[in-house]
C-alpha cells in the first residue's frame, strides 16, 4: 500500500492544524493493519510543487516504525504536482524488486484538497499516469477533502466504480470517519470491530481493534 499525500500551500494555509490532522489520519489507518513483510507493506509518496518518495515499501517492516515517520513527514506547502507522485508511485514504489509480491494487492490511497496544476492546471499527463497505474492493477482511491477539488477529475482518476474508490469530505476534521471503509478497501476482505484501538473522530476517542480477513496480501 502506498499513501500519496498533497502537501501544497493550501493545506495549512485554511488552517495551520491540517497538516498535523491529515497525518493523524493516515496513524490511525496504519493502526489497522498488522505491518510487515508477509503482511501490510506501507509507502509514502509525498507531492507540492514536487513529488518525492519518502520511503519504499520495505523500509519500515513494524508498526511502531513506520507510524513514527509518518508523524515526522515535514510540511511543504506550494503547488499540488500529482501527476509526477503517480508517475513515481507506479515506477519507482510498485516497481518489481522493490518489494512487490506475486498476487499481492497494490493499493494508493490519494489524499488531496485541490486540483493538481503541474505543469499546469488540468495537466492531461495526470490522468495518464493514473491510467497507466491501473493498467499495472494499482488500485487507486482518491480522498477529496473540502469544496476546492474537482470531483469528476478525481472520479477519473480513482479506480472504478469511483462510488467505492473516491471519497469526499467536507473538511480535514472529517477524514477520520471514512478510516474504517478504506480500511475494509485495502483489506480485500472482512473487517471484525472489537473493543480496543483508538481512533479519533470529532474530537471524541473511540477504542477499537479490527482484525481485517485478508483475501489478499496488501503491498
Amino acid at each position: 500500500m502506498v499513501y500519496v499525500v498533497d502537501s501544497s500551500g493550501s493545506i495549512n494555509y485554511k488552517d495551520a492544524r491540517n497538516w498535523d490532522i491529515t497525518k493523524e489520519f493516515l496513524v490511525d489507518l496504519t493502526r489497522l493493519f498488522t505491518i510487515g513483510p508477509d503482511d501490510v507493506q506501507v509507502g509514502f509518496v509525498l507531492f507540492s510543487d514536487v513529488a518525492t518518495v519518502e520511503w519504499g515499501l520495505t523500509q519500515y517492516q513494524d508498526q511502531a516504525s513506520l507510524i513514527s515517520a509518518i508523524e515526522n513527514v515535514p510540511y511543504i506547502g506550494l503547488r499540488t504536482n500529482l501527476n509526477d507522485a503517480l508517475y513515481l508511485t507506479r515506477t519507482q514504489v510498485f516497481a518489481q524488486g522493490q518489494g512487490t509480491r506475486p498476487g499481492a494487492l497494490k493499493a494508493a490511497i490519494i489524499v488531496t484538497d485541490g486540483e493538481d496544476d503541474v505543469p499546469v492546471e488540468g495537466t492531461p499527463l495526470t490522468l495518464q499516469n493514473a491510467t497507466a497505474a491501473k493498467r499495472d492493477n494499482i488500485q487507486l482511491t482518491a480522498i477529496g477533502v473540502s469544496d476546492q477539488v474537482n470531483v469528476a477529475r478525481l472520479q477519473q482518476i480513482a479506480s472504478q466504480p469511483s462510488d467505492r474508490h473516491y471519497y469526499p469530505v467536507d473538511d480535514f476534521g472529517a477524514l477520520d470517519s471514512i478510516v474504517n471503509d478504506l480500511a475494509t478497501i485495502v483489506c480485500g476482505g472482512t473487517l471484525y470491530v472489537l473493543p480496543e484501538l483508538a481512533i479519533r473522530f470529532n474530537n471524541v476517542i473511540y477504542y477499537y481493534r479490527l482484525i481485517c480477513l485478508r483475501l489478499l496480501t496488501v503491498l
